[in-house]
């Protein structure tokens, strides 16, 4: 009686400490962030576990120095390479508790998709402004002004907005 005893508390043992690797291991790929830059300095994204985009940096002078288009095409070359970083940081980590042999990869892609849907996007930031970029649709000058709402905006909305009145 006393080894099945011995057995049973050994597996209670093992049970606990593979529990709290896997915590461990989940708050670690929680955690996992990666930002990217442009050559001249003007753009970087940070994104987080799972691919998903957490901020967007942009320097005062980006407007002047990119077409939208082209800051458009950057923003989401960056947001592709920080990715493609998080995917490889990511793979070690599985790595550490999943069986020789099994592709991390396999794991991240399913995992992948359940962190992009729970994450979000936490700011645009703007050297010397106020800190978040409103990047929503300017009256030009023939238009008249409109009252502001305290209603907070943004540009993601806005462009939502437009593509379903159209």
């Amino acid at each position: 009686m006393t080894d099945h005893r011995t057995q049973v508390e050994e597996m209670i043992a093992d049970y606990r400490r593979s529990s709290q690797r896997l915590s461990e291991v989940d708050e670690e790929l929680a955690s996992i962030e990666e930002t990217a830059g442009d050559e001249r300095g003007d753009v970087s994204v940070t994104v987080g576990s799972g691919g998903a985009l957490r901020r967007v940096w942009l320097a005062e002078q980006v407007y002047r120095t990119h077409s939208p288009d082209e800051l458009g095409r950057l923003i989401v070359r960056l947001s592709a390479t920080a990715t493609a970083r998080i995917a490889e940081r990511t793979d070690a980590v599985l790595a550490t508790v999943l069986p020789s042999g099994s592709d991390p990869a396999a794991l991240r892609v399913d995992s992948a998709t359940s962190a992009a849907a729970a994450s979000s996007v936490t700011g645009v930031s703007v050297p010397n402004g106020s800190g978040v970029a409103d990047n929503g649709p300017r009256n030009s000058a023939a238009e008249p002004e409109q009252d502001e709402s305290l209603e907070p905006r943004s540009w993601l909305r806005d462009v939502g907005a437009a593509e379903r009145d159209r």
